[in-house]
């Protein structure tokens, strides 16, 4: 028995065209368009200093009058602002020189907070390093050991490091 080709075609065709509408069920997609996912948000990156490192040469550092203490009294405000939590706000050595309960967190936030500004900052054993260039860098310690208080003001400045030493 010979079928003709066009009747082959059309037979080919009826049983295509049958299986469609003939169930109750939607065809599915053979190509499912994506739904598009919102972005992460941008989670907050730490600070990086944009000034290269420099070695730490050992010089001696003169003290001199400080360039940079506003960074580090903007940043001791702000952190007694924002982390009321780190001192014992009844205990007021002198105007706002407050007993600090975690140094190690206090220090953190300080540097932090120096950050904020635009400067750039190290914790560095009891002193906090401060540059805004590579020329110098600035030490200043924020707590007094005796007693545990902020310290603040022109008694915070300890010295002047040329060239920066961080």
């Amino acid at each position: 028995m010979k079928i003709s080709l066009s009747l082959a075609a059309a037979v080919c065709c009826g049983i295509s065209l049958a299986g469609c509408g003939s169930s109750g069920k939607s065809p599915t997609k053979s190509n499912p368009v994506p739904t598009p996912t919102p972005a992460p948000a941008a989670t907050p990156q730490a600070f990086s200093c944009p000034l290269p490192a420099m070695p730490d040469l050992h010089n001696t550092c003169p003290k001199l009058t400080p360039q940079l203490s506003q960074f580090v009294d903007k940043a001791i405000a702000a952190t007694v602002k924002n982390h009321p939590e780190l001192f014992d706000l009844s205990d007021d050595l002198f105007e706002g020189n407050y007993r600090v309960v975690d140094r190690g967190k206090y220090v953190k936030a300080v540097v932090e907070a120096i950050h904020a500004q635009g400067a750039c900052a190290v914790e560095e054993f009891e002193e906090i390093a401060v540059k805004t260039t590579n020329d110098f860098n600035e030490q200043y310690n924020v707590w007094v050991s005796t007693g545990g208080y902020i310290r603040k003001g022109p008694g915070a400045y300890i010295t002047t490091c040329f060239p920066a030493q961080f």
